[in-house]
This record gives structure tokens, C-alpha cells and sequence, in this order.
């Protein structure tokens, strides 16, 4: 690539992808509508680039901040998104030439916005490539950690704050450092043994953490091709754990209320008599009855508010509950950028509300699952609590299906993404007891 040339299609990919992420689209959806003319090549570039940007877009932000005259809050939406793409190429993808990170971003900026742009991208830019990431010229991680940790471990200072008043600053990086990691992907079978599994999925293939029963796909193989080979579907092992621990009894009909994208509820159908898959979005379950199909699950998919369920009883149900999403950060860096401080007291209202409404499906000795993908306290153990104090005929009951050390005091399940190497989970299973 030389200066003046034209823009490459993974690049203009990528400024798309940032800016509708940037105006409130969710990353994956995104990525996905941007790419769908890419080459393979070009895809994984746009994918490294695009997921990157954003893991490290705190990171980067206090680089940049410190080149451009006014401040990076100064500069509009497009072009901050573009210096962002810039900085990251230069810092961070080796494969990429100093030269036609800077040349490409500086084309863009022609198109996006104005020959003055230009010069401005040209010139912070070859100010980062100069200067580069030296960690010194970020908050000293004794005397500010929370500056430390939401610029070079790049997450919203009101997060990690969060987290610090409620673990030690060593727990805390290791969980920084666990959502910047680029998370593996993983192959459950279903009906396949784990060994057999392996075999079919070639070398590198591995046995996941914490007994899941899932596999770790290997490097190039991708997740179309392994379904291909294995039958299954692509979860990480701490939604797989989440399943175990429900443990609910062979041949129950079992009701998951908020079930998209639905490799819970597909996991359940495997041992259940029947399942009822509900989701309020029409879209998503689409997508869950493409999976259905695929499978052979025996299972119906149903559009409903969780709110208001959409059959009279079953003694299993499943509520694996919107939430802030904190334990999943790893895997969609575009969330903790999107997540205000406010959010999380507004789905722990509507938590209470599917709670409240799946607990009347449960008779006598059934079993309320409430799981959820987030670290916070208020959506997760004092969900729970407060749901017993509404409900006194439910009670936590613990089981031997998952191991010990993923129990809590109280028999509910925790998933910790620094400790395990996978996602974040939590769930608790309730049991009525008259």
C-alpha cells in the first residue's frame, strides 16, 4: 500500500462497523452487516481491527488525548472512531506497515470529513507511532488504580471503581486483564461424547476448564466447519455450567422464558420431555428455530414476554435474565463502553419482574432457575435474596452436578472470568417447597 491509494474494503469495514457501534448498534450485529462482502482475508482483518479498537479503546483514548490540541472529545464521532482504528493498527497489528496505517486513516479522513481532518489525523497519528504505548505515561497504578486500570487496562473509570469497593485492586486486574483477552470459542456437543468430539475437531482441539463438556475449537477452524463435523453448538463453558447446575430431572417439561439465542435451552431439550423456548424478540428466535431445526431439538419456540408467560405451569423454568453483562465483557468489548451506572438498578427492575412471573409457573417441588452473565451484586446474589423474602415457599437448593468450588456459600453458582479462563456466570437454583 502507498500513500494516495485507495481505501481497502476491510478498512472502510471497519469505520463502519466503529461508527454504528458508536451510535448505539450492538458489535456483533454490526460486524456482520458490514462484512458480508469481504473476502475471508479481509473479514479476519476487519475483525482484529474492529474487536481490538475496542478492547483497548480507553487505552487508546488517553494516547490520543494527549495530541490533539482540544482534547479528544473535541473531535467528532467518525474522526475520533478513525484515529482510534489508527492507533490501534500502528500500536498493535504487527502485520500493518506504520506507513499505510497513517496513509489509509488520512484517506478516510478525506472522505468522512475535510482536507483540515486530514492533516489532523496525519499529524496525531504520526505522533502515537512516534511516541507509542510506553504504560509510564499512564496513571501510576499505587497512587491512582482506578486511573490505572480504566486507561491502560482500558474500561469506564465508574466500572472499575465499582469493582474496587467490592474486591481487592489484585482481583480487579486480573478481571481487567480477562476482558482484553481474545476470548477462544468453543464447541459443545450434544448427544457426542467430548473425546469423540475432540477427535472429529482435528489437532489443537482441547478439553475445556471446569468440566463443561465443552470443547475449545482449534486455530482456523471455524465455528460453521466444526458444526459441520460435531453436533452442537458454539458456548462458552460458563453458559454450559449453567446448565449443569440447573440439574433439572430427565423428562420434565421445562420452560426457558428469556431463551435467545437459545444454547441453553437447545443443552436442556437434550434430557427433557418437552421444552418451551419464549423470547420477547421475534428476530432471535428465528435464529433459535434455525438451531431447533438443525438439531432435532424437541422443543417449541414461542414469542412472549417473560413478564407474562405463555403457559400455565412447568415444573422446571429456566430465567437466564437480561442483565448488564459484565461477566461476557471479553467477548463483546463494545458492552462496557455502552453500560451506564444507571443500567444496572433498571434491570434489576426488570429482573424482579420475570422472577415474579415465573415463579408462579412452579408447582410444588419444581424447580426456578435464575441465571445470569453479569458480575453485579444487585443483579445477581441480592436478586436472589430479595426474591426469597417475596416468595418464602422457595428455597436454594445446592447440587453435586457441578464442582464444589464453583458454589458459594449459599449453594448458587459463580463463574469468575480471572479465575476460569471462560465468560462470567451466575445462577441459583430454587427449589418450591409448598
Amino acid at each position: 500500500m502507498t500513500p494516495g491509494s485507495a481505501v481497502t474494503p476491510a478498512r472502510r469495514a471497519t469505520l463502519r462497523v466503529l461508527g454504528r457501534v458508536s451510535a448505539g448498534a450492538l458489535l456483533d450485529g454490526a460486524f456482520a452487516d458490514a462484512t458480508t462482502s469481504l473476502d475471508d482475508r479481509d473479514r479476519r482483518w476487519a475483525r482484529q481491527c474492529t474487536f481490538g479498537t475496542l478492547r483497548l479503546r480507553g487505552r487508546l483514548d488517553h494516547l490520543l488525548d494527549a495530541y490533539v490540541r482540544r482534547g479528544l472529545a473535541s473531535v467528532d464521532a467518525p474522526l475520533a472512531d478513525l484515529l482510534r482504528m489508527g492507533a490501534f493498527q500502528l500500536l498493535y497489528m504487527e502485520g500493518v506497515p506504520a506507513y499505510a496505517a497513517v496513509s489509509q486513516a488520512v484517506d478516510q479522513a478525506r472522505e468522512v470529513a475535510s482536507p483540515g481532518a486530514a492533516r489532523l489525523v496525519n499529524g496525531v497519528l504520526r505522533a502515537v507511532g512516534r511516541g507509542g504505548a510506553d504504560p509510564g505515561r499512564f496513571p501510576d497504578r499505587e497512587s491512582d488504580p482506578a486511573g490505572f486500570l480504566s486507561t491502560w487496562h482500558s474500561h469506564p473509570r465508574w466500572l472499575v471503581e465499582r469493582w474496587l469497593e467490592r474486591w481487592p485492586f489484585p482481583v480487579v486486574l486480573e478481571l481487567v486483564k480477562a476482558n482484553n483477552q481474545v476470548p477462544s470459542v468453543y464447541l459443545r456437543p450434544l448427544g457426542v461424547r467430548p473425546d469423540t468430539a475432540l477427535e472429529a475437531l482435528g489437532p489443537g482441539a482441547r478439553p475445556s476448564v471446569l468440566g463443561s463438556g465443552c470443547v475449545e475449537l482449534p486455530s482456523g477452524l471455524s465455528p460453521p466447519e466444526a458444526l459441520g463435523r460435531v453436533r452442537g453448538i458454539i458456548q462458552d463453558p460458563a453458559a454450559a455450567l449453567v446448565t449443569h447446575y440447573a440439574d433439572i430431572p430427565s423428562g420434565w417439561l421445562v420452560a426457558d422464558l428469556c431463551a435467545a439465542p437459545g444454547g441453553k435451552a437447545v443443552a436442556l431439550a437434550e434430557t427433557a420431555g418437552y421444552v418451551v423456548a419464549a423470547d420477547r424478540s421475534v428476530a432471535r428466535l428465528r435464529r433459535l428455530q434455525e438451531t431447533v431445526e438443525r438439531l432435532g431439538s424437541r422443543m417449541g419456540v414461542v414469542a412472549a414476554r417473560a413478564e407474562a408467560p405463555p403457559l400455565r405451569e412447568a415444573p422446571g423454568v429456566l430465567v437466564d435474565a437480561p442483565c448488564s453483562g459484565t461477566g461476557t465483557v471479553r467477548r463483546h468489548p463494545d458492552s462496557k463502553w455502552r453500560l451506564r451506572s444507571g443500567d444496572i438498578e433498571a434491570l434489576a427492575g426488570v429482573q424482579r419482574a420475570i422472577l415474579d412471573g415465573a415463579a408462579a409457573l412452579v408447582p410444588s417441588g419444581g424447580l426456578l432457575v435464575y441465571a445470569t452473565c453479569t458480575l453485579e451484586p444487585e443483579e445477581n446474589e441480592e436478586q436472589v435474596k430479595s426474591f426469597l423474602t417475596r416468595h418464602p415457599e422457595y428455597s436454594i437448593e445446592a447440587t453435586d452436578a457441578v464442582a464444589p468450588e464453583l458454589l458459594d456459600g449459599a449453594g448458587r453458582l459463580f463463574v469468575a472470568p480471572w479465575a476460569s479462563g471462560s465468560d462470567g456466570a451466575f445462577a441459583a437454583r430454587l427449589r418450591r417447597v409448598s
